[in-house]
């Protein structure tokens, strides 16, 4: 533990020892501090930011450095804009940073802190089995896994903020092996994209989102979003192509939401406009997903005429913790309905989280408050529900 102040450092190294933690080294000093990291492995290390000689953000610099794997807990009696700059950096650079805390800290927070990052070592450690194989990600198992459709699509409802009605789903791909196991994307769409075959899983799930529509009689009038790489949706010849489909399957375009996923740089911008003109042409709707995040930036807004903003959860997350970032999500909803006719917040997680976008002016939310992603016929339950609601 590294903090400058021994008055607050004492009571706090106590509460750790009292946790059951073995070895406990307290410092007052940056140069002690990294003496102590070049001597030693440590599983947790608290970092206090207001250490004069070396400030704590040489201290992460120098954890990097040594190729730390240990649990970081960034402290700091700076303003709470400081401190998060101070452990986004940090894990910008590949620490595990498990907490970041302003002072004066309560040594009941520092044993919570402590038991839940022993809890997830645990989980960690059970979870992991070098037995288990790898999946094959081969372009082969790819194109296998969409011919014999084992991918497939999932549902997570989105609400409208101002009165709960069931807006629609978002539709996301999740990879049903052949031993059981499920996958999910994050997994398998860099395999997709190395193996040149993203346009076709798009396609693929596009396709599928259709068919629920064409085939759904309780979701009439419901949306579904579908995700849509920047890369694959380069061109007026594609978006025909989706607009054709969508004609065959006797779907309504304006039950559509293409969201535009945060990839391909500034340089797709133009195409990346050519086709959103084509689908809003067409009657779909057209969302910038992740605003704030990747390349989904204010350039690529003015850019492209989207009319819908979707907000990344990590941006609500960051909002329910300090002042600053509720202040740039409330700028950002202002500035999406200026400039386009919806504002979707994800990652609504309960109904704090509910009421903070909803004062906010977001029109609509989605998030495990209302439902984790389920298989369709889980959401046509759901559909049913709410209609009967």
């Amino acid at each position: 533990m590294v903090d400058g102040n021994e008055l607050h450092q004492a009571p706090l190294v106590n509460a750790l020892v009292r946790t059951g933690v073995a070895n406990v080294k307290g410092v007052q000093d940056g140069s002690r501090a990294v003496a102590a990291l070049r001597d030693q492995s440590w599983d947790a290390v608290f970092l206090d930011l207001d250490v004069q000689d070396i400030t704590g953000m040489q201290l992460v610099d120098i954890l990097v450095d040594r190729g730390s794997k240990a649990g970081v807990v960034i402290m700091s009696s700076q303003p709470s804009r400081l401190l998060h700059a101070a452990s986004g950096y940090a894990r910008a650079r590949g620490l595990n940073v498990i907490g970041a805390l302003r002072k004066p800290l309560e040594p009941q927070a520092i044993r919570d802190l402590i038991d839940d990052f022993s809890l997830s070592q645990g989980v960690a450690a059970r979870g992991v089995s070098l037995s288990t194989p790898l999946p094959d990600l081969s372009a082969e198992a790819l194109r296998h896994a969409l011919m014999a459709q084992e991918i497939k699509p999932y549902f997570q409802p989105q609400h409208n903020a101002s009165n709960g009605a069931l807006r629609g789903a978002e539709v996301l791909a999740r990879w049903h092996r052949a031993d059981g196991t499920v996958l999910c994307p994050d997994v398998f769409l860099p395999a997709f994209e190395r193996a040149g075959l993203l346009e076709s899983l798009t396609n693929y799930m596009l396709a599928c989102a259709f068919e629920t529509m064409s085939t759904d009689a309780h979701g009439s009038g419901r949306l579904l979003a579908i995700n849509v790489p920047a890369t694959v949706a380069r061109s007026t010849h594609w978006a025909q192509s989706i607009a054709d489909l969508a004609g065959v399957a006797g779907v309504d375009p304006g039950r559509v939401v293409i969201e535009i996923t945060e990839d391909g740089g500034a340089l797709c911008n133009a195409a990346l406009s050519g086709a959103v003109t084509q689908l809003r042409l067409r009657r779909f709707q057209c969302a910038i997903d992740d605003f704030g995040s990747g390349d989904s930036s204010l350039d690529r807004l003015l850019c492209v005429p989207f009319n819908e903003i979707k907000i990344n959860r990590s941006m609500l997350q960051q909002a329910r913790e300090h002042p600053h970032a509720r202040s740039v999500l409330a700028s950002i909803i202002a500035m999406g309905k200026q400039l386009v006719a919806t504002v979707v917040a994800e990652g609504i997680e309960d109904e704090e989280d509910l009421q903070m976008v909803r004062n906010l002016g977001c029109h609509v939310t989605q998030g495990y408050l209302h439902g984790r992603p389920m298989s369709r016929a889980a959401y046509m339950g759901y559909l049913l529900r709410s209609g009967n609601r």
